[in-house]
């Protein structure tokens, strides 16, 4: 049984790790340039499953910042979508 756990767990951490180089060339274009609302969503959608990992935490905490200002309400709303996925109790600006 124990081994069964150990195995299970290594998959979830390659599993993340494969995420975060599929994810990091996406937020680092994203980043790179404006994008609309909707390509934002869609990228801040696929990051918000991952998000319990630190490093894809990282990238999508990075693409908070980036469209702060720019998407304000879109950023609240995944801010609080990441609290009520991942039970972050921070306030806003302690996350994004």
């Amino acid at each position: 049984m124990d081994e069964n756990i150990y195995q299970i767990a290594e998959q979830i951490v390659q599993l993340h790790q494969k995420a975060y180089e599929v994810y990091l060339p996406l937020v680092e274009d994203v980043c790179s340039r404006i994008v609309s609302e909707d390509e934002l969503s869609h990228l801040l959608d696929y990051l918000l499953d991952f998000a319990c990992d630190e490093k894809i935490l990282g990238l999508y905490k990075r693409v908070c910042r980036k469209y702060l200002d720019v998407y304000p309400g879109c950023i609240r709303d995944y801010f609080e979508a990441y609290r009520e996925m991942w039970g972050e109790e921070d306030t806003y600006g302690e996350n994004c």
